[in-house]
């Protein structure tokens, strides 16, 4: 399936302008055929997980790093001290953003059981009042 940039929009809920902003970055990389961009399912699936990493607290540039570093990774790449600080740096970033994740996961767990409890006490209160 191929699609122009205003059906592609639609689909993802995206303006074209920030659309044209992803690939400005870097994020996205339609096919251009006369002039006119090209989408299909992968650049869905991309901006999905762009959507979602975004709602885990990922900056749009930690998001390119991190798509390049799953791209374009050699391990047999010997690396500049530089490259090996910069690598350090990001690997503790993405470390802080899993713990944030847990940390998330587990605030969430704390109000779902404060819900369920209140929709059980609920729950009584209307059956008490009901007989």
């Amino acid at each position: 399936m191929i699609i122009k940039i205003g059906e592609f929009a639609t689909c993802t809920g995206l303006s074209k302008d920030t659309i044209r902003y992803y690939e400005k970055m870097g994020l996205l990389h339609p096919e251009i055929k006369n002039k006119h961009r090209e989408y299909n399912e992968d650049h869905i699936e991309i901006i999905g997980t762009i959507l979602k990493l975004k709602q885990c607290g990922f900056l749009l540039q930690e998001i390119k790093i991190l798509f390049e570093w799953s791209q374009n990774t050699n391990e047999n790449d010997e690396l500049t001290e530089a490259e090996i600080q910069n690598i350090q740096q990001m690997k503790i970033l993405f470390q802080n953003k899993y713990k944030q994740m847990i940390q998330r996961e587990k605030e969430i767990k704390q109000i779902k059981q404060v819900l369920l409890r209140a929709d059980c006490k609920m729950e009584q209160l209307l059956e008490k009042n009901r007989g």
